[in-house]
């Protein structure tokens, strides 16, 4: 399917779902009542376009674009172009999108999570959409490869968790490729300033859910001195106390934010180097060539937060190892 046709797809959201202010949509994923008309925002009985009887296909993530792709009115996050919907102003996605981060104006993602229907460069890089037979299987840094339509938004979301009793903020799974009881916590913005919506904090837990895929990368201390559980690579540790140089704070606002939870704050998780979804971060130099961990030589921007090497510096760079 071309990309023309994802866009008109897009386009005709506000035909498909119900264009309801986005606090009535937070109840399409869960909290349903006896009389529920979410079901029919996804759902359709009698002339679906999908398996599970979805409204629109082929692939799970035009679907998921009726609702959260760029220009629609049903729900707050804009996935597509990487945009918040907030009040009084919207704001950038933490997470970044799939194509943009910023809403239409916004720059082009050089790397992202390739979902069904994106294709990647030789080298790993953002490519553009392909269709319904692009799909990724192998995982970078893991151990296990994904099945049936590979990489799709349901392989981190569930979008059946909604509700009062979700465990998990914005519809993660608790169970990934037979990891089971992920918990993640985050902390977002007061009501009134977003709504709620925008993620101001990495809390917890962000390191073993990201490793329930990529397993290769969820390291302990010293992991980056010495080979650990059988590994044949040095890797930097994760889950460790981040002793940062003066000035920096390890918030989002930062470039690397470090997780917060007040019995084991300052904790370096992968969202403190890398977005969920994709990003507009560029490298040059040697931040343009880097050894994969299955081989070869890879020349993407691997979803990093900042340009370069920058979530680097802002551990490191400012302290002992910036001599003049």
């Amino acid at each position: 399917m071309g990309k023309i046709k994802l866009l008109l797809v897009v386009a005709l959201a506000a035909v498909f779902v119900l264009a309801l202010a986005a606090p009535a949509m937070a109840t399409t994923h869960g909290n349903y009542s006896t009389t529920t008309d979410a079901c029919a925002g996804c759902h359709v009985a009698h002339a679906a376009q999908a398996p599970k009887l979805l409204k629109v296909g082929p692939t799970q993530t035009e679907f998921c674009y009726l609702c959260h792709g760029q220009g629609t009115t049903a729900a707050p996050y804009d996935i597509q172009y990487g945009l918040t919907s907030g009040d009084p102003t919207n704001v950038n996605s933490t997470a970044g999108g799939f194509e943009k981060l910023g809403g239409s104006g916004g720059a082009t993602v050089t790397s992202r999570h390739t979902v069904w229907g994106y294709d990647a460069d030789a080298n790993g890089a953002a490519g553009s959409w392909s269709g319904e037979a692009t799909k990724t299987l192998t995982v970078p840094g893991g151990t296990q490869n994904l099945t049936g339509n590979g990489l799709v938004c349901g392989s981190c979301h569930n979008p059946h968790a909604g509700g009062t009793g979700a465990p998990n903020p914005r519809l993660l799974r608790t169970t990934i490729l037979g990891s089971s009881n992920l918990t993640v916590e985050f902390t977002l913005e007061p009501t009134g300033v977003t709504d709620g919506y925008q993620v101001t904090e990495y809390v917890s837990g962000s390191t073993a859910w990201c490793g329930a895929c990529h397993d290769k990368f969820d390291k302990p201390d010293n992991s980056g001195h010495e080979l650990t559980e059988g590994d044949t690579m040095y890797r930097h540790a994760m889950d460790m106390a981040a002793t940062l140089p003066g000035g920096a704070d390890g918030t989002i606002a930062s470039g690397t934010p470090l997780e917060t939870h007040s019995t084991d704050p300052d904790k370096v998780a992968c969202l403190t180097c890398h977005r969920a979804h994709g990003t507009t971060a560029t490298v040059s130099g040697y931040a343009l060539s880097w050894p994969r961990d299955n081989g070869g030589t890879g020349t993407t921007s691997a979803l990093l937060r900042m340009q370069n090497r920058g979530v680097c510096y802002n551990c490191h760079g400012a302290a002992e190892y910036n001599k003049p």
